[in-house]
């Protein structure tokens, strides 16, 4: 029995606690979100009053006893001017997400364009209406409610001369007076609740009409592809120059590694280019992050891509089989020479990480206004199309990096096997530069050296 009295005790406990955690929700709600809504449509409010009597009495002065018609016709032009004055969308921005707890994104543009000024100038009306809505309703709208009920119960009205006169005449009868009590109280309830349903419909469309226009939506949406290409763009050149630096120094290490014993000077040899290559590698690296910090001068390009001889020469001294044929015109833009230097870049590397061992053929020249580039290497037996390694090299992330710089210039790239051999060659149209424009890399001829 003790133990079950415990358990009613407990059971009755956590009742309680739940009440007490549900009620006080209900009061953060209120206090959160009707309060605040209040205070908006208060702000409003007082704005609105305040334009009211400056617009009526400057209609007085013109004229005695304005109409209301013209009262209220200034007042809104008066309100959608306010609303076109600097700074306005700054104050209702501010206000719409300190007190209406808007979620959606405002904007407050840099440079207003005339949507921006146009739905500006309606927020602000709509405030003031609002404002002057709620005001109304609870100072003048419940005060009237109260005397008209005062004055149907006591049976007699207010004289005219009177400041609480109504106007209204009394109830001839008992339900006549029922019905004029439910409808003063109705209406006061209705006076003293218009804050929620108004608030909720300024907190709904503060979104809609302080927030981005489809001009600024399109503005985002293209810096945010620029930002998108040029993070593309520099985890190309990640890969393509340390992968290929990569790829360098872990073969240069392995030759290191068996002859160290043997050939003391190869060894030395192979660290010098691992030295060579790791040092090029961090100057790439270091321009890169510099881009990333903004600090790289923006005439500069991202990433210089080592010489063409330079990447040849690296090749052959990491145990490649290679016989070059650079043949390229002078004033070459430097984009495009840039571009054919990663391209080789790329495609001797992966002809040094997946090809079979044999010999490698390069060649590099120009027809017309095309620049052609070709690589043959032998393949490893099983590593056709539709094998594991014949999968990875034709869809790596090197091959999709060769095709998105040869889609910039509008050329073509193939890459795939071809008689047993694994063949790319890609096309880019060549447009040189004048002499005094900058030169690209110079043409010449390098024959496969047979000491390499």
């Amino acid at each position: 029995m003790t133990g079950r009295v415990g358990d009613r005790v407990t059971w009755q406990v956590t009742l309680t606690t739940g009440e007490d955690d549900r009620m006080q929700a209900t009061k953060r709600y209120l206090t959160r979100y009707l309060a605040r809504r209040f205070a908006w449509q208060m702000l409003g409010g007082a704005i609105g009053l305040a334009l009211v009597l400056l617009v009526f009495s400057l209609l007085n002065i013109t004229s005695e006893g304005p109409p209301s018609w013209l009262v209220a016709v200034a007042t809104v032009t008066a309100a959608i001017g306010l609303g076109l004055v600097p700074g306005a969308r700054e104050l209702e921005v501010t206000a719409a997400r300190a007190l209406l707890d808007v979620d959606d994104e405002l904007v407050v543009p840099a440079r207003p364009r005339p949507a921006h000024r146009i739905r500006t100038a309606a927020w602000v009306a709509g405030h003031l209406a609002s404002g002057l809505l709620v005001a109304a309703g609870l100072f003048a709208g419940i005060p009237l409610a109260v005397m008209i009920a005062v004055e149907a119960i006591a049976g007699e009205s207010f004289r005219p001369g009177d400041s609480f006169y109504t106007g209204l005449p009394l109830p001839t009868g008992p339900v006549s007076l029922v019905l004029r009590l439910i409808a003063c109280t109705v209406f006061g309830l209705l006076s003293l609740v218009a804050t929620w349903p108004l608030g909720a419909a300024a907190s709904a469309l503060a979104g809609r009409v302080l927030g981005p226009t489809p001009h600024d939506r399109m503005e985002t949406a293209l810096a945010r592809a620029r930002r998108e290409a040029e993070h593309t763009r520099l985890a190309r050149e990640l890969h393509d120059g340390i992968g290929h630096a990569l790829t360098v120094v872990s073969v240069q290490a392995a030759a290191g590694r068996r002859v160290v014993a043997v050939n003391p000077d190869a060894a030395a040899d192979a660290l010098g280019a691992i030295e060579d290559t790791a040092r090029a590698a961090l100057a790439e690296l270091d321009q890169l992050l510099a881009v990333l910090r903004d600090d790289a001068d923006d005439a500069a390009p991202v990433a210089l891509a080592p010489a063409l001889d330079d990447v040849v020469s690296a090749h052959r001294r990491a145990g490649l089989d290679l016989s070059a044929q650079i043949d390229l015109p002078d004033g070459l833009p430097a984009l495009l020479s840039r571009t054919v230097q990663r391209i080789v870049t790329e495609a001797l590397t992966n002809a040094h990480r997946h090809g079979a061992p044999g010999p490698v053929r390069l060649t590099v020249g120009h027809a017309g206004d095309e620049v052609r580039i070709e690589v043959v290497n032998p393949v490893r037996s099983g590593s056709g199309p539709g094998s594991r390694l014949g999968r990875r090299s034709s869809g790596g992330r090197g091959l999709s990096g060769i095709r998105e710089r040869v889609a910039l210039f509008g050329g073509t790239v193939e890459a795939g096997p071809d008689g047993g051999a694994w063949v790319l060659r890609a096309t880019l149209p060549c447009t040189p530069m004048p002499r005094g424009g900058r030169e690209g890399a110079p043409g010449r001829t390098d024959r496969k050296d047979p000491d390499a």
